[in-house]
């Protein structure tokens, strides 16, 4: 495990407090879902294995993304028989970044992991990355699974690993961070304290200074389907992320939410248990 100097843009104590639930177990895992029908069931397999290892408390907390192949029947399932899985059903498709954003607010752990749902981020991974956020002792607020290996065509892997160091660079987060890590409150807290068009939570917490590490896993190549992403998306993606990242640099008050400015939208579905105990039944 390395650690990373970084330079405060926003210190994490200047930014405005939020509503925010105390923690009620000791992690949730936040997975947003776009067109992933055929890996979502040996997801979940491999997550509860790799979760009931760590002895911890956990849920699962999947963010569907208005998905039109059926991933939704897919997690209405898992959710009815899991009490830890929970659903989001967004009525329309928002871009996995403001997925994951929209996810965070609802999560209950004392610890939040965020990952993809193609099984390319190895949920395997998720005791190992934990053993380090162990290891900084309260220090480190963010670990993240720097990517190896070489799991999609040639093009794509040269132009996002010059991004993520291009975009490391700029925010201050390690140049092999991608979008799997595990977060502590403050880093969530961080995240939702601002409301930018596209919400890249590794961009967020470099911009609130806070202190991370990043250690070595190995992506896997995806086994189902393709990617969401065009090469053209690609491109827009980049250039609004250097874009957002100058401007937090500069004008971090303008993206700031004020306390209790955001909810959930009230025609979003929330499907398992633990809504249904809290007298949240489907929308």
């Amino acid at each position: 495990m390395s650690s990373l100097s970084v330079s405060a843009l926003a210190k994490p104590d200047a930014l405005p407090p939020h509503a925010f639930r105390p923690p009620e177990l000791d992690l949730s895992v936040v997975i947003p879902v776009y067109r992933n029908a055929a890996t979502l069931e040996p997801l979940y397999v491999r997550l509860r294995k790799a979760l009931e290892k760590t002895g911890r408390t956990w849920e699962l907390l999947f963010v569907e993304d208005a998905c039109p192949e059926g991933s939704g029947e897919v997690l209405r399932r898992l959710a009815a028989q899991d009490p830890r899985v929970a659903v989001l059903a967004l009525p329309r498709n928002v871009g996995q970044a403001r997925a994951i954003w929209i996810g965070l607010h609802e999560v209950r752990g004392h610890w939040t992991v965020i990952m993809d749902a193609d099984l390319q981020d190895p949920p395997e991974a998720i005791p190992v990355l934990m053993e380090a956020m162990a290891r900084g002792n309260g220090r480190i607020a963010v670990v993240f699974a720097g990517r190896r290996g070489r799991y999609e065509p040639w093009g794509r892997w040269l132009s996002g690993w010059l991004f993520r160091r291009l975009r490391g660079w700029l925010c201050g987060i390690p140049g092999d961070a991608g979008g799997f890590g595990v977060l502590d409150r403050r880093a969530v807290q961080a995240v939702l304290s601002w409301d930018v068009p596209v919400p890249q939570w590794p961009v967020l917490v470099g911009c609130a200074g806070l202190p991370v590490v990043s250690i070595p896993v190995p992506r896997a190549v995806r086994p189902a389907g393709s990617s969401a992403y065009t090469g053209g998306m690609r491109w827009r993606l980049a250039w609004g992320t250097l874009w957002m990242i100058l401007e937090l640099r500069r004008r971090p008050e303008r993206w700031s939410r004020p306390h209790g400015a955001w909810h959930l939208p009230p025609d979003i579905q929330r499907w398992g248990a633990r809504f249904e105990a809290a007298g949240l039944p489907d929308a």
